[in-house]
C-alpha cells in the first residue's frame, strides 16, 4: 500500500459511526456528535450504544453489525479493553477507516502492546485503514466531517482554507490548528496519529499532497 492510500473514507467520509456514542456531549463518546450536528455534517451519523435507542436525537444502533449500512468511517471511543473487538467488528462489516481515541495500547508497555498488535492485524486482514489508537482523530473542514474530541473546537470551526495540519501529538496539532485559525489562516484538514499502528505522519503529508484543497502542509 503506498503512503498515503485509502484515506479518502477518513477524511472525506460520506456516513460516520460513533461506536461508545454517549447522551453526555461532554463524554468523549458524545463530544463527536455533538460536533457533528452542531456545525452541519451532511452525511449519516450512527450512534452506537447498545444501552441506548435515541443518542442526542439520532436513532441508536446496538452493534456495528446491526447498522443498515457499512460506514466509511468508525470512530472508537471505547476503552482499551473493548476497543480490540470494536474494530475487529468495523472489520468484519467491511468499515473503510476507523480512528481511535481509547487509550492504554503500547504507550503503557507490553500488555499494551499486544493488544494493539489485535488492531493493527484486524485492519490489515481487510485493509481498513486505522488512525491511532491513544490519538485525537481528524477534521476536515470543507465537509465538516469531525473525528475529534478535541476542545478547540467547543466554540467554532476554523473557515475553511488551503492549510492542511498532520501531527502525531494531538495536542500540539489541535493547538496549532487553534494559533493559525486565531490568525487568520484557513484550515483544509487536521490529522493527529497518535501511536501511528496504522496510519502514520508519513500517510497524513502524502494524502494532503494530493488533496485539492490543500495547497500548504504543516507538519508537527
Amino acid at each position: 500500500m503506498r503512503p498515503g492510500e485509502g484515506l479518502d473514507a477518513l477524511m472525506m467520509p460520506r456516513s460516520i459511526a460513533v461506536i461508545g456514542a454517549s447522551q453526555d456531549a461532554t463524554k468523549i463518546g458524545g463530544r463527536p456528535v455533538d460536533l457533528l450536528r452542531r456545525y452541519g455534517y451532511a452525511g449519516k451519523i450512527y450512534p452506537v450504544n447498545p444501552k441506548a435507542d435515541v443518542v442526542q436525537g439520532l436513532q441508536a444502533y446496538p452493534s456495528v453489525s446491526a447498522l443498515p449500512e457499512a460506514p466509511d468511517l468508525a470512530i472508537v471511543a471505547v476503552d482499551a479493553e473493548r476497543a480490540p473487538e470494536a474494530i475487529e467488528q468495523c472489520a468484519d462489516r467491511g468499515v473503510r477507516s476507523v480512528v481511535v481515541f481509547s487509550s492504554g495500547f503500547a504507550e503503557l508497555g507490553e500488555q499494551g502492546r499486544a493488544m494493539q498488535d489485535r488492531l493493527q492485524a484486524a485492519a490489515r486482514r481487510t485493509g481498513m485503514r486505522l488512525l491511532g489508537p491513544n490519538c485525537l482523530g481528524a477534521v476536515s473542514i470543507p465537509e465538516k466531517a469531525i473525528a475529534t474530541f478535541s476542545i478547540v473546537l467547543e466554540h467554532s470551526m476554523p473557515k475553511a482554507g488551503s492549510l492542511g495540519i498532520v501531527s502525531q501529538s494531538g495536542n500540539l496539532g489541535s493547538y496549532t490548528m487553534r494559533m493559525a485559525s486565531d490568525r487568520g489562516a484557513g484550515i483544509s484538514r487536521f490529522m493527529t496519529t497518535g501511536n501511528e499502528c496504522d496510519i502514520d505522519v508519513a500517510d497524513g503529508i502524502a494524502w494532503l499532497a494530493r488533496d485539492p484543497a490543500t495547497k500548504v502542509i504543516l507538519c508537527c
